[in-house]
């Protein structure tokens, strides 16, 4: 193998965090936020009240699952609390969700911090959870009520096999069930309790749920987590923070913390933050300075995009034969970029980015305006004014397309 190539592909894999964080974070690529984190404010809130729920919401891709990870670690710090994050989008189909599924998930969750010596004390709870949370076949007897032998077992009695399907992923909400998995969890709790203290479960994935209902439904499960002494820290999607719901939302969580893109274009602490994410990465002397500059501002300070340009940039240096990557790289991964992402709007979403981009404002009011949002072709910063831009990479051809 080439030193040259050996090197570009050391280079890909040092931006591969994006698709794990967690791995980012072992890796020692977290870079301090310039101003206090959410990270360290939701450790804090928790450090006070434990037990205590709490809503992160904000675009795909704008760092969440970052804080929720060093959140995660700055509560392991205490002595009597226990932090343990869970993707709750890779156990189920998170649009196929129903009232339930989350305090599901929290008991499994829980029942696999039991150690092995304790599993015996505790073994009629956890299989209780897991029967409830994915479901179980059961044997039903019936009397012989005709001369038939088919179907009987030797006893004159009829088996019937009837599989019930668990809470896990589709399953309805039935009160005795959601009763029996909650005396469950609570029985574990109570032993474990000893060694962690207070029990933190970070609930990470639902950020791409789009349905505000499901999500208010879903959302009540922390509260009652919460009642039985588990802390929740729940990711919620961005257009939670305009939905009708908005209010019922925030009634159901002790705290709400909203994650906006960091404003690289009017905030000098944004822009240097990037650059000490690209540099801890990257290979000294691999970016210059131009390429650096370009490629914070075409991430529109989305933390993912800053990833995914660097990855498409540095593609595109191997390809061309240079050894370095440099400015046009950047600016051919930025225009392939814009034109992913620009495939599928329609005529008056194509309207509305106009009006953004000449006038610098956006109201979200419609289904179409939130999915703008959702699907980062708007973005929405907050410090250090609130105000709504187009995506850098997409604003050229905005500009084209309506001349």
């Amino acid at each position: 193998m080439s030193n040259r190539l050996e090197r570009f592909r050391k280079e890909m894999a040092a931006f591969e965090g994006s698709a794990d964080p967690a791995r980012s974070v072992e890796r020692g690529h977290y870079v301090p936020h310039p101003k206090k984190s959410l990270a360290d404010t939701i450790a804090g809130r928790i450090a006070i009240r434990p037990a205590s729920t709490h809503l992160l919401i904000g675009g795909i891709g704008s760092g969440k699952t970052t804080e929720l990870l060093i959140a995660r670690d700055r509560i392991n710090e205490l002595e009597d609390t226990y932090a343990h994050y869970l993707d709750v989008s890779l156990e189920a189909d998170i649009s196929q969700m129903k009232p339930g599924v989350l305090i599901a998930m929290a008991g499994v969750a829980i029942s696999e911090l039991v150690s092995d010596s304790d599993k015996e004390n505790m073994h009629k709870s956890i299989a209780t959870i897991r029967k409830l949370a994915y479901g179980y076949k059961e044997n039903i007897y019936e009397s012989l009520l005709d001369d038939s032998d088919e179907g009987y077992d030797s006893s004159g009695e009829r088996v019937r096999v009837v599989e019930r399907k668990g809470i896990i992923p589709v399953g309805p909400k039935v009160p005795e069930e959601i009763q029996k998995l909650l005396a469950a969890i609570n029985s574990i709790k109570q032993i474990l309790s000893e060694k962690y203290g207070t029990i933190v479960l970070l609930l990470d994935g639902l950020d791409r749920l789009y349905e505000d209902k499901l999500f208010l439904e879903l959302i009540q499960d922390i509260k009652v987590l919460s009642d039985q002494g588990i802390g929740v820290v729940l990711v919620g999607p961005i257009q939670a923070a305009y939905s009708q719901y908005k209010t019922r939302f925030e009634s159901l969580v002790n705290s709400v913390y909203y994650q906006p893109c960091f404003d690289v274009t009017k905030d000098p602490d944004a822009r240097d933050f990037f650059a000490k994410i690209l540099a801890v990465r990257a290979s000294e002397g691999f970016l210059d300075q131009s390429s650096v500059e370009r490629l914070i501002l075409y991430s529109g300070g989305m933390l993912r995009d800053l990833m995914n340009l660097t990855q498409s940039a540095i593609q595109e240096a191997y390809l061309s034969g240079i050894d370095n990557l440099n400015e046009a790289h950047v600016e051919a991964a930025a225009q392939s970029f814009g034109r992913a992402k620009v495939f599928g709007i329609s005529d008056e979403a194509l309207d509305k980015m106009e009006r953004v981009s000449k006038e610098g404002k956006f109201l979200p009011r419609t289904e179409e305006d939130i999915k703008l949002l959702v699907e980062g072709k708007i973005l929405e910063y907050i410090y250090p004014e609130l105000r709504h831009a187009v995506h850098p990479a997409l604003s050229p051809l905005i500009i084209k397309s309506t001349v």
